[in-house]
């Protein structure tokens, strides 16, 4: 009876012990041949990317300007600007813009020393402020520009041009980055001999930089400002299987 009772015991602890060794086993991570075959199939794809752009005439202009004006007193500098200023907005609203294409972007108001003094005495008081302007149509730039400077404008901080509604530019461009991208991909899978599949993984990035026109910060005069082109580009990385 005894010698039963210390067999069943040795079963059970055997069974214990077998059931720990799979366990171990099951929770291992997978062999290096499994991880590489797992990896190989994961791998299996040509990557590429492609780009497609497209230049369009742009239809609308952003202006940044205002008014900057420097005096010992500082309620003397706002006074002044703010009269400055109401004069630009006035030539702006002449001008066919609405007040809510206008929009203060800046207003600062910086106290100046003579740091070439010992106590570095206050010499005076600079207040600026800009405004950004929506301009449409774009022909309208040079005009509405030239009016702001002789209203007393005497600061042109920027303009640049954009497309109001790029997104037919936006389709084609798309259009030719993924066909931009498809001739990379077949063209490398005839080189190396393989097929190509279906894509299995697709990224885009678009932008529509606007167009830059550096001005003057000191505006006294202002020649005709001609419109650049504005160019959509489409950016893709596309992965396609390997047959």
């Amino acid at each position: 009876m005894r010698q039963r009772w210390l067999t069943g015991i040795g079963v059970l602890v055997s069974l214990a012990v077998l059931g720990l060794v799979l366990n171990v086993f099951s929770s291992l991570p997978p062999t290096d041949g499994a991880a590489a075959q797992e990896t190989a199939t994961r791998e299996r794809v040509i990557s590429v990317s492609g780009e497609g752009r497209v230049s369009l005439p742009p239809d609308s202009a952003t202006l940044t300007l205002g008014v900057e004006v420097f005096d010992a007193d500082a309620a003397a500098a706002q006074q002044a600007v703010a009269n400055r200023m109401t004069a630009v907005l006035t030539v702006l609203r002449q001008a066919g813009i609405p007040d809510n294409s206008v929009k203060t972007v800046l207003y600062t108001i910086s106290v100046e020393r003579d740091w070439q003094q010992p106590a570095a005495p206050v010499t005076g008081y600079r207040v600026t402020q800009l405004v950004e302007v929506q301009v449409q149509p774009v022909d309208q730039v040079g005009q509405v520009l030239t009016q702001a400077v002789q209203a007393g404008a005497n600061v042109v901080q920027q303009v640049s041009f954009s497309v109001a509604n790029p997104a037919a530019a936006l389709r084609q461009a798309r259009e030719l980055a993924v066909r931009d991208a498809h001739d990379k991909a077949a063209q490398l899978a005839q080189l190396t001999g393989v097929g190509l599949g279906e894509p299995v993984r697709i990224v885009e990035s678009v932008s529509t930089p606007p167009v830059p026109v550096p001005a003057a910060r000191d505006a006294v005069e202002v020649a005709p400002v001609p419109a650049s082109e504005t160019t959509v580009v489409v950016s893709v990385s596309i992965d396609y299987a390997i047959r």
